[in-house]
């Protein structure tokens, strides 16, 4: 029986030791690390306080080949990035809501066009700090000689024709931008369509007929025009122009002037070539073609008041 258990332990020690040492390991290193861990601090990632910005975005005129919420969501995201700890809400707001919004709650910052300045000045703060924007495109944005909004972007009005004889001139209407006051002085008789693309889908499809129309329609009739199926021509108009979207801030919060700079800075403002639209810190950001033309136009627009 001895002899038995000897030959036993001979052919299985290896294994015995093996599971003495796995037993073993199992109780020390737990034990040693409960010891380390009361000896050292364990890290951990500090926490940051989030800080949320909302940004008001507010239309009262079609745009260009893109929208402007996407030139918008670029600052913000960049914004985000370089700010730990900073979220950037954006909201589009239809303009005829903006009143009841706001009895709601105010933004920290506002991107808007014309004909809602008004409800928006009581609660924006004077704008001091220096900027780079044309100096004839500065006093749009003032009030009681303060700046309290500076524009970002620039479009114009264009007359398209499709030759001939002309028996409509149509125009889109809202109650915010004043394309009629482009022909006073001219005596056309304009007829006015409940938006800008009626307008424009009337005047594809009369080929007895005018449109007073925008870059965005530069954009839709040079696109048909390429692809034969429209022959239009494209006349910019210089003489005037309510198609240009401010920003405005309610606190001079370093964040807030962060936005406002930044949709101002090189970057952006040339960036404005992708959406058929113009800077309002540079005269000249194309070459050549018909937005080269509409921005040469724009040199000499008149320009009323945002507020």
């Amino acid at each position: 029986m001895k002899f038995f258990k000897l030959n036993w332990l001979k052919k299985h020690w290896v294994k015995l030791l093996s599971v003495a040492g796995i037993i073993f390991l199992c109780i020390y290193v737990p034990l040693v690390a409960i010891k380390k861990a009361k000896d050292y601090e364990i890290y951990k990632e500090p926490v940051v306080d989030t800080k949320i910005y909302t940004v008001w975005h507010i239309e009262t005129f079609e745009g260009g080949s893109k929208s402007r919420l996407t030139f918008l969501k670029n600052i913000a995201r960049k914004i985000e990035s370089e700010n730990k700890g900073v979220l950037i809400m954006i909201k589009q707001i239809e303009p005829s809501k903006l009143e009841s919004e706001l009895n709601e709650s105010v933004p920290d910052i506002v991107s808007f066009g014309f004909g809602v300045g008004k409800l928006l000045l009581p609660h924006f703060v004077e704008l001091t700090a220096t900027h780079d924007v044309r100096d004839e495109l500065v006093a749009s944005g003032s009030f009681n000689s303060k700046l309290f909004a500076l524009p970002y972007l620039v479009s114009g009005y264009a007359e398209f024709s499709h030759g001939g004889q002309v028996k409509n001139f149509y125009c889109g209407e809202n109650d915010y931008i004043h394309p009629e006051k482009i022909y006073v002085e001219m005596n056309y008789s304009l007829t006015k369509k409940q938006s800008q693309y009626e307008a424009y889908k009337d005047f594809i499809y009369d080929k007895e007929s005018k449109l007073l129309g925008s870059a965005r329609d530069v954009f839709r009739v040079s696109n048909l025009n390429a692809v034969g199926r429209a022959s239009a021509s494209i006349t910019p108009i210089g003489n005037y122009t309510d198609l240009i979207q401010y920003l405005g801030i309610t606190t001079n919060d370093q964040i807030s002037m962060k936005f406002l700079q930044m949709a101002l800075d090189d970057e952006h403002q040339i960036s404005l070539v992708d959406y058929g639209l113009f800077s309002s810190k540079y005269p000249k950001i194309y070459s050549t073609g018909i937005y080269n033309d509409m921005e040469n136009a724009l040199l000499s627009a008149g320009i009323p008041n945002c507020f």
